[in-house]
């Protein structure tokens, strides 16, 4: 098997079928075998060294066939399920722990005289259970590292995205032409349109994984403050229906949830229309979930609406809320004759 070609990962796991997966996999199975070896009783360092190259020996022929089987195996099982993974590498491991058990008894009958054979069955469980445990230590520590990585890059994908929508050369002549135009008119409206358009821009490089729904509110006013200066009080209409008593602004929510909703909803519904509409927000307390719905009219047929950014943005989102909350989360579309409409539930988190 020329294992540098073969497909480099199963599932969550990192990569193992490649040369230098296969060094790490080896001197990580040599510390273990030093642990091992250590942790025995004290011995003389004649048998301290025989005791560890034995270790050594057992450890390494149980990694490294148990590597080279998950590898023989990959394209049978890099589409199964988290548990389902977990369960056959399990296996395999605990089979060529039995194995290398079985080998060590044998070798060890030989070297006793008088003795033909004998069974050690404390030492095989004792193997199984150590090598049962390192094993399933292992595959959840890869599985967390695997979900934190691939939540670090769908948040750090959602802000590049937002930043390379907001760079777009007509968002920012709009923009700056319409402080342009309030500079002469109103001076105090120009600056403070000024600001919200920083403060716009400095919320997408924000690096921190959770924010207040506070914030997001705070950058999703700002920005509908930019949209209404660019588009006008007649062709964008937003309509909050909120409690601000009850609502939990101190809520720790992923960045950039609401906001992007409603950037789609306008880029997506309202601008294409002649005639602008009606933006609809609303968030609810629910008790132990927070539940957010975004709706917007639907352009007349032949307008073009972009309707395939606007499936992107949602399938993006989509994957953020189950990374960040998995099953507890969900996102709803809704789409009658006339309106769209976008909705999610989050659970409530300190």
């Amino acid at each position: 098997m020329n294992i540098a070609n073969t497909e480099q990962t199963i599932g969550f796991l990192p990569e193992l079928c490649t040369p230098g997966a296969l060094l790490r996999v080896m001197l990580g199975a040599e510390v273990l075998a030093l642990i091992l070896a250590l942790s025995g009783s004290s011995l003389s360092y004649t048998d301290s060294f025989i005791r560890l190259g034995l270790t050594s020996l057992f450890v390494q022929w149980v990694v490294l066939s148990s590597t080279f089987a998950v590898c023989l195996l990959a394209k049978k099982i890099r589409n199964l399920s988290t548990l389902h993974i977990r369960i056959v590498i399990s296996a395999i491991v605990v089979g060529f722990t039995i194995g290398a058990s079985i080998i060590a008894i044998m070798a060890d009958s030989f070297q006793k005289v008088g003795v033909i054979y004998y069974w050690d069955t404390p030492f095989i469980l004792r193997n199984i259970v150590i090598a049962l445990l390192l094993v399933l230590m292992a595959l959840h520590y890869f599985f967390v590292q695997n979900q934190i990585a691939q939540l670090l890059k769908a948040d750090s994908g959602a802000k590049y995205d937002a930043l390379q929508s907001r760079m777009r050369p007509h968002f920012l002549f709009n923009s700056l032409n319409t402080i342009a135009q309030l500079v002469h008119v109103d001076q105090n409206k120009a600056e403070d349109a000024l600001l919200d358009l920083a403060d716009i821009f400095r919320s997408t490089l924000d690096t921190r994984n959770r924010v207040s729904l506070g914030e997001e509110l705070d950058v999703t006013l700002r920005y509908l403050k930019m949209e209404g200066l660019r588009l006008g009080k007649r062709r964008l209409n937003v309509v909050w229906d909120m409690d601000k008593n009850t609502l939990p602004f101190n809520m720790e929510i992923p960045p950039l949830l609401l906001q992007p909703l409603v950037e789609n909803a306008i880029y997506h519904g309202i601008q294409p229309r002649k005639d602008g509409g009606t933006l609809g927000i609303s968030l609810y307390d629910s008790g132990s979930m927070l539940d957010v719905v975004v709706s917007n009219p639907i352009p007349p047929e032949g307008t073009n609406s972009h309707q395939k950014g606007n499936h992107i943005a949602q399938e993006n989102l989509k994957k953020r809320l189950r990374l960040a909350y998995g099953d507890r989360a969900n996102l709803k579309i809704m789409k009658s004759e006339h309106q769209y409409r976008v909705s999610f539930s989050i659970p409530k988190e300190p």
